[in-house]
């Protein structure tokens, strides 16, 4: 990712503050704090996990963190941006840390690690994780010796508890854009969804260049080397002038696009993305991909060194 969205004005219910609040604290002392000790006060033993990192349960969780800050000792995580939704949080994060020890049955090589997630939370009463998932960019991971451990959960593409008139118009101009522009293929519409000069942040190579322009472009490319793709929105959360939300793409290599020949290989991508909205369209989007989707059909498209 390129520059990270700044907190815009939000619904600041008491519920989603508390779930901010929530997040926040568990990020601080779980992620950033080592203290996994602490693992059962922020998630319910019985809670369900889908991150693709670690196999699921609470023993998973317990092996994924300790053999994370023995091959990372240093790591630290970012928070990015954070949308709360009534009992969901959505957080763009950035891991850092080089690897000093061992990790994935490899010897420590001093590498610096630095990954992109997006972290979907659902909490319960008690305020402990119930459901968590994840997006995770495993074209960095497999450089360090990690395969996904699972598929992602169950979707839930519907918002869900109290919002105002203008969350839910937003939340429906997003699915249709989904659904008429990106799966549809219906270019002509992109107007109708952004503005005609928004800004898009991303870390693809080369990146894409803000602007619908831009966009018609891109996607062009897209679908002329993707014929069959489809995106599917699996989970939606609106906040204020923010929609956020992880989706999948699937579709076929078969066609030639930007001098790459088709392999033919099947298409399965995981993104996360935050929209901005204005007056029912976007003005400024930024996103999380497992760009992994991408190499695994042939194509070499990877975040800069960096970030």
């Amino acid at each position: 990712m390129t520059a990270q969205p700044h907190a815009g004005p939000a619904r600041r219910d008491p519920a989603s503050v508390s779930s901010e609040q929530t997040v926040r604290r568990l990020v601080a002392e779980i992620h950033n704090g080592h203290r996994f000790d602490r693992l059962d006060a922020h998630y319910d033993p019985a809670g369900r996990d889908h991150d693709p990192r670690l196999v699921p349960g609470r023993d998973g969780r317990r092996t994924f963190w300790r053999d994370l800050v023995t091959g990372f000792p240093d790591l630290s995580v970012t928070i990015e941006t954070l949308v709360a939704d009534n009992d969901r949080v959505m957080a763009f994060l950035t891991w850092r840390g080089r690897q000093l020890g061992e990790f994935a049955g490899r010897p420590a090589d001093g590498r610096a690690l630095e990954l992109h997630t997006s972290e979907l939370f659902r909490l319960g009463a008690d305020g402990r994780v119930v459901d968590h998932a994840a997006v995770v960019d495993y074209s960095i991971l497999r450089t360090f010796g990690l395969r996904p451990l699972q598929a992602p959960g169950p979707a839930a593409p519907e918002l869900s508890g109290p919002h105002t008139a203008v969350e839910r118009a937003n939340a429906v101009r997003i699915l249709a854009a989904y659904r008429e522009v990106l799966s549809e293929h219906r270019l002509d519409r992109a107007d109708a969804y952004y503005e005609r000069d928004y800004l898009h942040h991303n870390a693809q190579v080369p990146a894409v260049p803000n602007g619908v322009e831009a966009f018609r472009l891109y996607f062009a490319g897209n679908f002329a080397a993707f014929p069959d793709l489809t995106a599917t929105v699996d989970h939606i959360l609106a906040s204020g002038d923010r929609v956020m939300v992880f989706a999948t793409w699937r579709g076929h290599f078969t066609g030639l696009s930007r001098g790459r020949r088709p392999t033919g290989r099947r298409l399965l991508m995981y993104t996360s993305d935050v929209f901005r909205m204005v007056s029912g369209r976007v003005a400024e989007h930024w996103e999380v991909v497992d760009y992994s989707g991408l190499e695994n059909v042939g194509m070499t498209v990877r975040p800069p060194a960096g970030g």
